[in-house]
């Protein structure tokens, strides 16, 4: 099991999460959980799941607490046990993010080493540091609205604030003052009375030759202590300030010489998938293992957004080149990029001469991994069809990474960290579509926002289209939205903008399956209602095929992510998809007359239709 502390508490189990129940269990599992493997008086547990006022049935309640914590555990319910005076659960401390962080952070300090800063980042502290901070999903304990918690949580944030300036200082130390400064700076608007923060902002401005500016955020910090505080700044910032007065600091440590970058823009209007963000960016391949990450989903659902912002976060660990390429597996009119063309785009953008790139896929394969040996470079591969095609793309040494996306699930790349990205939560979908239109048009509109987005299927493209549509047509209201989402018909051609669009999208993953899939996915999406589930039975009967071969298709269409599951074997559309297959129309096949027939039928009405003609 897997316990997080630091954001709202949850708890995995195999992946799937554990329902707690109420809030009584949750703290008491949280006070536990603080001093995993130790044991925690039953009069310590009280106060904090009663708010210090503990009724004089507590007692049994807290009884009563233990043993619905124990039941929701399953299997695992031997971890909370009776110990003397209290109770205690036995965990892994590895299994509970704050412990792992805790272990983490002080494992990178040590490994940073005693003595003069190093010459270059000490990488594999920086990479320690990184992937402890990164196990934060929001402010620790969240929701647990007690003293004790409080105090706990208090103490979390110094820790992940301590961390995040010793990550940045050996940043800094290896030469990176460029890229620290904005986050220094949104460091310290967001804690201005923290010191340390300021002269770690002051050092990197400075480094950066913007000494003037340096000086202000020292006199800013001294202005806000002495109204607010009364106080003066402490001595070691005083003499950082009189030091670059002076200009006697040491001189600044050369920025590393940037190798090629080719990645797209981040865009401003990321929304959403810190977790996705969070798990990938932890991720790393031990050993001499080639570290790959595959992110798959439906057309729209932001694979490409989410690669390029995680690329940019990784891309201070991969001094020697970033590299992007669309593989053009899924882009209207073109077909898709063939490897050896791939390799060569790929060899020229890392620098070497057209005259010096061999012929032929293998041997370029052999010498983009020669070029990559020992690098350590970014590599985004965007947009990729199948495994055939990544595969000979992939370099051979662990310093590199690679980052995947595409429409199929690649299950045949070994040892890939693959994740299926799915729609966005109504809270995300809502604030992509206010960031795009603007706060000043959604204000006080939260239930016509909602419904917006619950029309676009919360798929991320449909939500941008419609927030972009509506952000440019300053006559319309939400209502006019709301009134052109609302019809079935029009509603993905409602979902265009210039040179995107829903329909699309989805046009270019149905033009890529074999006929029998097209059919299946036309005959399905014509004959089933909105959220209806059918399982492989089902479609062999509308098909008039074998039940194993319509299996294989259904699971060939859900890899393809153009159907979704609740269950395994049963299968569903997203709204978004089965509109655009209700609207396909292709040439009348073999087996279609049922369909032609009968029209838009449900799947009861076609059953009771077999039961009738037998």
């Amino acid at each position: 099991m897997y316990f997080e502390l630091l954001g709202t508490l949850r708890v995995q189990r195999d992946g799937e999460r554990v329902d707690l129940g109420g809030p009584r269990q949750q703290r008491l599992l949280v006070m536990l959980l603080l001093s995993a493997n130790k044991v925690v008086g039953a009069d310590r547990l009280l106060e904090a799941m009663w708010d210090g006022e503990p009724p004089v049935t507590a007692r049994r309640q807290l009884h009563n607490a233990v043993a619905a914590l124990r039941r929701s555990f399953g299997t695992a319910k031997h971890l909370v046990v009776k110990d003397g005076p209290g109770y205690r659960i036995t965990v892994d401390p590895h299994g509970v993010d704050a412990h792992r962080f805790t272990a983490m952070v002080a494992s990178g300090v040590a490994r940073r080493g005693p003595g003069p800063a190093p010459a270059g980042p000490a990488a594999a502290a920086v990479e320690l540091l990184e992937a402890a901070l990164a196990l934060w999903n929001g402010p620790a304990l969240s929701g647990l609205d007690n003293p004790v918690f409080e105090i706990a949580a208090a103490r979390f944030e110094e820790n992940r604030l301590t961390a995040t300036e010793r990550l940045a200082a050996l940043r800094l130390d290896g030469g990176e003052a460029s890229a620290l400064v904005p986050q220094l700076g949104e460091l310290v608007s967001r804690h201005p009375l923290r010191e340390e923060s300021r002269k770690l902002l002051m050092l990197a401005l400075h480094r950066c030759g913007r000494t003037a500016d340096a000086l202000n955020a020292y006199e800013q910090g001294r202005r806000m202590l002495r109204d607010e505080l009364g106080v003066d700044p402490g001595a070691s910032i005083r003499e950082l300030y009189e030091r670059i007065l002076r200009d006697d600091l040491p001189k600044r440590r050369p920025e590393p010489a940037p190798g090629r970058s080719f990645l797209p823009y981040d865009t401003a209007h990321f929304t959403g998938r810190a977790e996705e963000l969070r798990s990938l960016s932890v991720h790393r391949s031990a050993g001499t293992a080639l570290s790959i990450l595959a992110i798959d989903g439906m057309p729209g659902v932001g694979k490409t957004t989410l690669a390029v912002r995680l690329a940019h976060q990784l891309a201070h660990r991969f001094p020697d080149g970033h590299l992007y390429l669309d593989l053009h597996g899924h882009t209207a009119g073109r077909e898709p990029l063939e490897p050896d063309a791939a390799l060569e785009r790929l060899l020229l953008d890392f620098g070497l001469a057209p005259d010096r790139i061999p012929g032929g896929c293998g041997q370029r394969a052999a010498r983009w991994r020669a070029e990559l040996a020992e690098r350590r470079v970014l590599v985004v591969l965007d947009n990729a069809l199948d495994a055939r095609q990544v595969r000979p793309l992939l370099p051979g040494t662990g310093k590199a990474q690679v980052i995947v996306t595409s429409r199929r699930r690649l299950a045949g790349l070994d040892g890939v960290t693959a994740r299926s990205l799915d729609v966005f939560g109504p809270p995300d979908a809502a604030a992509l579509f206010t960031r795009i239109a603007g706060v000043d048009r959604t204000a006080g509109r939260a239930n016509a926002v909602a419904e917006v987005v619950a029309l676009c299927g919360y798929l991320p493209l449909a939500v941008a289209i419609a927030a972009c549509r509506f952000h440019n047509r300053p006559a319309w209201s939400l209502d006019d939205l709301v009134f052109r989402l609302r019809d079935r018909v029009t509603r993905l051609a409602e979902l265009s903008l210039e040179d995107r669009s829903v329909a699309s999208r989805l046009e270019v993953s149905y033009g890529r399956l074999p006929a029998g899939q097209r059919r299946l996915f036309r005959v399905l999406g014509t004959t089933t209602r909105p959220g209806e589930e059918f399982d492989a039975a089902d479609a062999a009967r509308l098909v008039g095929r074998p039940v194993p071969e319509a299996e294989r298709s259904l699971e060939a269409l859900f890899d393809a992510h153009l159907l979704r599951q609740r269950a395994a074997g049963r299968y569903h559309f997203h709204d978004l998809v089965q509109e655009h297959a209700r609207t396909t129309v292709e040439e009348p096949e073999l087996g279609d007359g049922l369909l032609t027939t009968f029209g838009r039928t449900t799947l009861a009405a076609v059953g009771d239709l077999e039961c009738s003609i037998g």
